[in-house]
């Protein structure tokens, strides 16, 4: 049994592109999702944080967080102490390195570092922060994203070079 959102988020994921695969006609509802997150041994109180978390990616861009003005291409963010001890240098970097090649704009990091902010980790590792990139992109109406892309992110050497 366990309350980690990200363990809980990271199996629904698998589950529902494992399901998406076999049968794509096949609409898994939310009572459905759950009985199959709960006979994995997720408890009732992890599934709800974990699909509360996802609701908050939709509200977050209904206008939660107020559009920037990104005309200054040469402006910098800054993290604050609470942010920093969360994110360490790498993950910062990785979130950087993203918004450097045009993946990520300033109100997806923002809501990328909000998500992040919200979770229940003392700390996250650049492995589990390539996850909450993929949920925020992957649900982001923004525009197209690649499923095939985003998973590249997630499962990504760092020994070789983002083509």
């Amino acid at each position: 049994m366990t309350h980690n959102i990200l363990d809980v988020l990271t199996y629904m994921f698998d589950y529902l592109f494992e399901e998406a695969e076999q049968d794509d006609a096949h609409e898994i509802d939310d009572l459905e999702l759950k009985a199959h997150l709960s006979d994995a041994g997720f408890d009732i109180v992890g599934i709800d944080k974990a699909l509360n978390w996802l609701e908050n990616i939709a509200a977050l861009q209904d206008g939660k967080i107020k559009p920037f003005n990104t005309v200054y291409s040469s402006s910098m963010r800054i993290y604050t102490q609470a942010e920093q001890d969360k994110l360490d240098s790498k993950s910062r970097g990785f979130l950087l390195f993203m918004e450097n090649i045009g993946q990520l704009d300033a109100n997806q990091r923002e809501m990328i570092i909000e998500q992040v902010m919200s979770l229940g980790e003392a700390k996250i590792d650049l492995e589990d922060l390539k996850w909450v990139v993929m949920m925020v992109l992957g649900n982001s109406v923004d525009g197209e994203i690649s499923a095939q892309w985003l998973e590249s992110i997630v499962f990504l050497d760092e020994k070789r070079t983002l083509q």
